[in-house]
């Protein structure tokens, strides 16, 4: 006869207490990365199901989603993540759902929500830009796991339920409100890959500046503060009469409006910056940060509402599956 494994057992293999592995089962986004991948291993190892896994496997659900970001290369996860999932997970908390922060910035980290989303550990996902991977899409798809994309408008390319905001629209804005003040030179400081919100803000920025008769300049970097201090140095040595910066995020302004003070520029005499977020840091910074406002945590909320829905199974006709919220300007010091 088999072997009944035992909570005791694994916590042994493992090399961890009883509570630990009680925790990992119950509240594993308490637990550190690596621990919880030693436990998952040792389960894996004894072919162990707890009742709770049990369960979801005769057909219940675990209350539990899933946010998939993936940080940077500091290991920071852009704040734009944290602002939206905080609005999700407050709507979550309000009908008793519970939530866990999966990051897919290392094989390890994949290869760990991978093992969930097969074990049906998880009932739906909000997925952020950044994180489309094939091994990803396939189990999410094998699974039948309730998706919606927070971010970007995938458009065709993926058949999600997504939540955005108007890119094209707020970097035309940004563009229009540089010109309006009296710069003739604005360059854009771009971001990478080939996510929608990229093509769309620089999009709405080249419209903008052709519009007017001014020359475009572009300098595309990572979506990170030293990204911004970067750029700033490559548009100095190559295009010294510049006067006026729009920025693809905060953080890119953030980490320009740094280089620019460092070289002696006087922010906005100068040259004017304007970034695209609103994220809280771009108030307090000096000087205080001109911005593209989009409302993360109402885009957050959004989905987490949308995701319900669409696992209640009751979709009305009139449904929206792809919702784009407006942009606003907020006018500060450094514009």
């Amino acid at each position: 006869m088999k072997r009944k494994v035992t909570i005791e057992m694994i916590a042994q293999d493992a090399g961890v207490s009883k509570m630990t592995v009680s925790r990992a089962l119950n509240s594993p986004e308490k637990l550190k990365k690596s621990t919880l991948i030693k436990i998952l291993n040792s389960m894996k190892k004894y072919e162990y199901k707890p009742r709770f896994v049990a369960r979801i496997l005769a057909g219940s659900r675990s209350n539990t989603f899933g946010f998939v970001v993936k940080s940077n290369e500091d290991f920071i996860i852009p704040p734009f993540y944290g602002e939206c999932i905080r609005g999700a997970s407050d709507w979550f908390k309000k009908q008793n759902y519970r939530s866990m922060i999966f990051n897919m910035a290392d094989e390890h980290s994949s290869s760990l929500f991978i093992d969930y989303v097969n074990s049906g550990l998880i009932d739906g996902l909000i997925l952020f830009e950044g994180t489309h991977q094939e091994s990803l899409l396939k189990a999410l798809k094998d699974n039948d796991i309730p998706v919606v994309l927070v971010g970007e408008d995938p458009g065709e390319v993926y058949d999600f339920y997504s939540v955005s905001s108007d890119n094209y629209n707020g970097a035309k804005m940004a563009a229009e409100y540089l010109i309006s003040k009296g710069s003739h030179e604005i360059c854009y400081i771009t971001g990478t890959g080939t996510k929608p919100s990229v093509a769309e803000r620089l999009r709405g920025y080249m419209d903008a500046v052709r519009k007017h008769g001014l020359k475009a300049v572009t300098v595309s970097v990572e979506n990170t503060l030293r990204g911004g201090m970067k750029a700033v140095e490559q548009l100095i040595k190559e295009h010294p009469g510049f006067d006026g910066l729009f920025c693809f995020s905060d953080l890119i302004a953030i980490g320009a409006l740094r280089g620019l003070r460092k070289k002696g520029f006087d922010i906005p005499r100068d040259i004017r910056v304007i970034g695209f977020d609103n994220i809280h840091i771009s108030e307090y910074v000096f000087p205080s940060l001109t911005t593209v406002s989009q409302d993360m945590s109402l885009m957050g909320e959004i989905a987490a509402k949308t995701l319900l829905q669409i696992m209640g199974e009751t979709i009305p006709d009139s449904f929206e599956k792809h919702v784009k919220l407006p942009t606003r300007l907020i006018i500060r010091e450094s514009a």
